[in-house]
């Protein structure tokens, strides 16, 4: 890419989405500093060690679709440590698991009934009818179906069997979203998206690689950006405390790729119109139970989704050895229990042993061998309050005036995955997109 004359630019926020337009604006001769209120790198892209055991907190895994993300891995050199997640997926659904993936046994297995199968081809012709905005990379593109939520589309449109026992499962177990929660136009594009998909993650976790995205950049931690006041110069100073000393910065020019929540309170210049944007994202919040085991559980499972028309609050069960066994003693595993998007929010503020007692107790009605409600092994509970933005009814919508430019103005520019889609991928992109149109408006 062309050279522009050196200029600075700081980023806030080191998650993967400002790693990646750090990365990006550094390899234009911009001279970046990264600050990020948190003692590591990452975001929800974290890994964390307890007995011994490593264990992936938020984002579980990377697909074959996940382009930016797979050249950046590939710029590292990480290339080798990509591993194949060789475990499947499954839905429990009155005491008996059904594959999901990677087969098509939802259209071809016992999980929902023939007339349901018949129902799902109605979605063909809303996919085909928008075929060429079914597109990851750009979410707005399809604002003119965010006009209902996928339960109310589902009631009208299809049945409430692909509600109960496919769509709201997966929703929650992946996303912690809620069906009542979530646009229908966010069910067409996912729905192509998991055709061929595979799933991967890194032989060392996934922490390891924002942690190689951060190297060579000048990444401050512990940094908790105050405010970001225009100066008359044309640039901006950031007052921030790092590791408990207030420090200012100046720069030309700012991204932001922190959680939306906090941008209206960081930027008291923000116009009615922005302020209105960021103040309308929600995110759904989550828990997480991580549980050691001294035994192996069946590998043949990765995921076991559990519908919310069954069960309490577990939504998700992941097993490491059918994810990553490379990470693991022989005789030892790793389950992660995730709640369902709406009792992630109740558990949210519960103390950690209440939270592994109410996931453990679900965990029952899987079956002897999943079983953990008695187990005495050690286990290590993570809270996300943010975890991550809700696609809902109108957000596409806000989404499309900002691909419009009607939310930045002068060199102050966005980034995160309520931007680009909530995933590794989505947040990779938005950083780098941020990181481009930053560059365009110095050039132009």
């Amino acid at each position: 890419m062309d050279k522009i004359p050196q200029r600075s630019v700081v980023v806030i926020g080191a998650g993967v989405a400002g790693l990646a337009a750090a990365r990006y604006l550094k390899s234009a001769g911009i001279q970046v500093t990264v600050l990020e209120k948190n003692p590591y790198v990452g975001g929800r892209v974290h890994t964390d060690c307890f007995e011994g055991l490593k264990v992936d907190t938020g984002a579980q895994f990377i697909t074959n679709f996940y382009t930016h993300t797979r050249q950046i891995i590939y710029d590292l050199g990480l290339q080798d440590d990509v591993v194949p997640i060789t475990g499947g997926a499954s839905i429990m659904r009155n005491e008996k698991l059904y594959r999901i993936f990677p087969s098509a046994n939802v259209i071809f297995g016992p999980l929902i009934s023939f007339r349901s199968k018949l129902t799902l081809l109605k979605i063909l012709a809303p996919m085909l009818s928008y075929r060429d905005d079914l597109d990851i990379y750009a979410f707005y593109k399809l604002h003119e179906l965010d006009t209902r939520s996928i339960s109310e589309y589902v009631h009208q449109e299809l049945d409430d069997e692909l509600l109960d026992y496919l769509f709201e499962p997966l929703l929650s177990g992946i996303l912690y979203w809620t069906a009542q929660h979530t646009s229908q136009a966010m069910l067409f594009p996912m729905l192509k998206a998991c055709l061929g998909m595979k799933l991967f993650t890194l032989r060392d976790s996934l922490g390891s690689l924002p942690k190689a995205m951060a190297v060579g950049l000048d990444v401050q931690c512990n940094a908790q950006v105050i405010s970001v006041v225009p100066t008359s110069s044309g640039g901006y100073t950031i007052e921030a405390d790092v590791d408990d000393q207030n420090y200012q910065f100046t720069c030309d020019g700012v991204v932001c790729a922190i959680p939306a929540t906090t941008v209206s309170r960081l930027f008291p210049f923000l116009s009615v119109e922005q302020r209105a944007f960021f103040d309308a994202i929600h995110y759904s919040a989550s828990v997480n139970a991580a549980i050691a085991l001294d035994r192996r559980l069946p590998s043949e499972f990765y995921s076991i989704f559990c519908p919310t028309h069954e069960f309490k609050y577990l939504a998700t069960i992941n097993v490491e050895s059918a994810k990553n066994s490379s990470l693991l003693l022989p005789d030892r595993d790793l389950v992660e229990l995730f709640p369902s998007g709406t009792a992630g929010r109740e558990l949210l503020f519960d103390d950690d042993e209440s939270i592994r007692e109410k996931l453990c107790t679900d965990t029952r009605l899987v079956g002897p061998d999943y079983d953990l409600s008695d187990n005495g092994c050690a286990y290590h509970v993570y809270r996300w309050p943010q975890a991550l933005p809700e696609f809902n009814v109108g957000h596409l919508k806000r989404l499309k005036a900002f691909a419009d430019g009607k939310i930045e103005s002068d060199h102050v520019v966005f980034a995160g995955d309520y931007i680009g889609g909530p995933y590794i991928e989505g947040a990779i992109n938005s950083g780098l997109e941020a990181a481009y149109r930053l560059l365009r408006g110095y050039k132009d």
